[in-house]
């Protein structure tokens, strides 16, 4: 029977692996759900996203009425103990906040072929990522209104015992209430943890694995902590100083291409003044000292909680002048600051390799709905500093000085051997991937739709892992180099190879045609022949 493209509405066979119009994929659930309601209530309207775990709709409640958000987790990885822990654990943790700055999770259910789905309040607005893209730096007064708002969210995560781990401009969103004032909502528990939480996934922190954003984690994101302790609420805070920072100048404090490069500013280096990043931005000394008190590598000198950060920029906005700033001239260089963070494992353990495609889709929230990140969840590497067997940690310029001279050895290897390749920085105690250059996107596409069979790194010789299944239109993040992609239609009896070349930080495009789109039949819309 047939059923109608979630995308552009036109009506197609359900057998096609996407939509002849549009290139919207087409699964497994939206040909069952797209015409049918889930559990009988939920009438799904639209595909806001996807990622690594799973997918977002937008849908209906057909019984109140009322637009609801709804978080996927993909079939094929809901037998994963570990991934249906994390999803069931975001879910719990979300139902301890209630707050009107934070994303309200309404439901959560298991269909009969045993996928989880999570509903979620829908926010009709956009994040402060794609507000600083339309409008440029913020008003000081302004800002910090915004600011005051977030952090009383974030005040309520952490009185619920939860540190955020993700706070960055895509996920916090602004939106309006009933009365038409404009309304901060913090989103995305995806990576979130309970305070002082022990878990089997935060034992794997051991073997460096976190997940975040390299631009917006704190020191103690990185592990930069003394022996025994753990991370809290104030690793949020630093970041969300970063946040402010951001929504002042246009540009966050810290930029680099590389990991290592972040590492080593978030250890050690000295946010410059705002004015020194963006001379247009109002002078305010006051409003300076709070954020960069924020920012303080050491975090017994932050604000001890949201709540008294968000205090000190309430007292203060009424005395901050409304006029914005110009966008500041922009780094040259591509930012990395869609990669996960990781890092490299303890002496214990076998030094990990990063594959050069990202599993995930960056973080998209606005239009996978503003409150839900699709992603591999982790945790934070503090715990791993029980590991050095209770010795105290050294200064963090200690930090500096020995990744520095790492990356120069680093730098020797690399111009040494040109492929793209993923190395492992040996850093005391304190470890870090480096990356060798930004990924470039390719966006392959196909005529009239195809399986993306394989991708081979030429220079290498290696293939590259990707998700079976993977359909056209698709996405994928690539390390430098030149890619051979094989692809396939059933409807066709040979598949077709075609070459293409992904450079640092740019989008690349592949178009491949199984047939010439004026001998293609088309659907009939339902006329009688």
């Amino acid at each position: 029977m047939p059923f109608h493209c979630i995308h552009c509405k036109s009506e197609i066979d359900p057998k096609f692996k996407a939509c002849p119009f549009c290139g919207e994929a087409v699964t497994d659930f939206m040909r069952r759900y797209t015409d049918a309601a889930i559990d009988g209530k939920y009438q799904v309207l639209d595909r806001l996203g996807a990622g690594g775990m799973g997918e977002v709709y937008k849908a209906l409640h057909i019984h109140l009425n009322s637009i609801r958000v709804i978080k996927l987790m993909r079939s094929q990885i809901a037998t994963d103990p570990g991934a249906h822990e994390r999803f069931l654990r975001e879910a719990r943790l979300a139902t301890r906040i209630n707050h009107p700055s934070v994303a309200t999770l309404f439901d959560f259910s298991t269909l009969d072929d045993g996928t989880n789905y999570m509903v979620w309040e829908y926010i009709e607005g956009h994040n402060l990522h794609e507000l600083l893209d339309q409008r440029g730096p913020l008003s000081p007064r302004y800002a910090a209104r915004l600011a005051a708002q977030a952090l009383h969210g974030l005040d309520a995560i952490h009185r619920a015992g939860i540190i955020h781990r993700d706070i960055s401009p895509e996920n916090i969103m602004v939106t309006r209430d009933d009365e038409g004032q404009e309304r901060v909502k913090i989103i995305d528990l995806g990576i979130a943890k309970k305070w002082g939480e022990k878990t089997e996934e935060a034992d794997r922190t051991k073997t460096g694995m976190f997940v975040g954003k390299w631009k917006y984690c704190s020191p103690e994101h990185l592990g930069m902590l003394p022996a025994g302790e753990r991370i809290d609420g104030r690793a949020d805070l630093y970041s969300f100083g970063i946040v402010l920072y951001e929504m002042l100048t246009g540009v966050p404090p810290f930029q680099a291409d590389t990991p290592h490069a972040f590492l080593v500013m978030h250890a050690s280096e000295r946010p410059r003044a705002l004015r020194e990043v963006n001379p247009s931005v109002t002078d305010s000394p006051e409003l300076e000292a709070i954020i960069f008190r924020a920012l303080e590598k050491d975090r017994t000198k932050r604000f001890a909680t949201a709540r008294e950060f968000a205090n000190a920029l309430e007292a203060l906005a009424s005395s901050l002048s409304d006029a914005h700033g110009a966008p500041p001239p922009l780094p040259s260089f591509a930012e990395m600051t869609d990669e996960a963070t990781r890092e490299a494992p303890g002496p214990a353990s076998e030094a990990m390799t990063v594959r050069s495609i990202a599993q995930d889709a960056p973080t998209v929230i606005t239009k996978e709905i503003q409150h839900v990140h699709v992603g591999a969840a982790g945790a934070s590497p503090a715990e791993s500093a029980r590991e050095t067997g209770g010795r105290g940690r050294p200064p963090l310029h200690w930090f500096a000085a020995a990744i520095v001279i790492v990356a120069i050895a680093i730098g020797v290897f690399m111009w040494r051997k040109p492929a793209p390749v993923v190395t492992a920085a040996a850093a005391a105690p304190v470890q870090a991937n480096v990356i060798s250059t930004a990924p470039g996107r390719l966006g392959i596409n196909a005529f009239p739709w195809a399986n993306v069979t394989s991708i081979r790194n030429v220079e290498s010789g290696q293939p590259i892992d990707i998700d079976a299944g993977l359909v056209t239109p698709a996405p994928v993040d690539l390390a430098p180099g030149r890619y051979e992609v094989t692809l396939s239609n059933p409807a066709f009896r040979a598949p077709i190879t075609r070459t293409v070349d992904v450079a640092p930080g740019a989008e690349a495009t592949l178009n491949v045609q199984f047939t010439d789109p004026a001998q293609v039949s088309l659907p009939s819309f339902g006329a009688k022949r």
